[in-house]
């Protein structure tokens, strides 16, 4: 079991890739605290999980508050000594043209992607370096490469964690702890299909016809499943990746090949 025994942080965990992900690390024999601002979806998480439940404990916690991160965050270190993967999942979409775009909306996808990423890292770097270990995984997306049409202000914030993770990976390596990224494709989660949604009401045309427009921007013609992501996940967490830092992962189905 490539993560046996190491202690995890997973924010966003009540739906989607962090669910997965919750699910394969307790597999892999993780210590897990999960977050989310969803208790519920915690919940159903957790009794999704068919191993290491015992392992894994729930809280709430709400991204963009700092003081919630904070507490989460000391409250891992004092009971397990020890942060060894901090995985900054938690994310949100919201599309439109940007002359269109709400102020709220545009504030909510810098609070959320932004400073949700800046807030975990800014509270767990102090054990990190003071332990002199640790991995940290931040969620990028295809979005952080490419243009998507009525994606700019998304995209803005995609491409910001890219360079946040590259920028700490810098500042970390000498304290022995590794900073990388994952960038997922279209993947088949709450979030996209809520996205693929709005878009097809908007455009008047059927949720299936915007669906096969993503799945054509891969090669391999299809959506990802959250498992397929929470995989790389793994790797980046364990010590098969003990030699990348400042990385970014991409899970696309090969969308940024073209």
């Amino acid at each position: 079991m490539r993560v046996k025994d190491k202690v995890v942080i997973l924010t966003g965990a009540a739906s989607g890739i962090g669910r997965a992900t919750a699910v394969l690390f307790g597999e892999e024999g993780a210590i897990q605290v999960l977050s989310d601002i969803d208790e519920k979806g915690l919940r159903e998480t957790l009794d999704l999980m068919k191993k290491g439940k015992d392992r894994a404990e729930i809280m709430r916690v709400d991204v963009t508050n700092s003081a919630q991160v904070k507490k989460m965050v000391d409250h891992t270190y004092k009971k397990y000594g020890r942060i060894d993967v901090l995985i900054v999942n938690a994310g949100v979409v919201r599309v439109g043209p940007v002359e269109d775009f709400s102020d709220e909306d545009y504030d909510l996808l810098i609070n959320v992607n932004l400073k949700g990423t800046y807030y975990s890292c800014k509270h767990a770097i102090p054990y990190l370096k003071k332990q002199g270990f640790g991995s940290v995984i931040t969620l990028a997306s295809v979005a952080a490469h490419i243009g998507q049409v009525n994606h700019a202000n998304y995209c803005s914030t995609k491409a910001g964690i890219l360079g946040f993770t590259r920028g700490l990976a810098l500042d970390l390596a000498p304290y022995g702890v590794r900073v990388n990224s994952v960038s997922p494709g279209a993947t088949d989660t709450p979030m996209l299909v809520s996205d693929v949604t709005k878009q097809a009401k908007e455009r008047g045309v059927d949720y299936k016809v915007v669906r096969k427009e993503f799945e054509e921007e891969g090669v391999l013609k299809r959506w990802a499943t959250p498992e397929e992501v929470a995989f790389g996940i793994l790797f980046l967490a364990s010590d098969e990746s003990s030699y990348m830092t400042g990385s970014d992962l991409r899970i696309d189905g090969g969308w940024t090949t073209r």
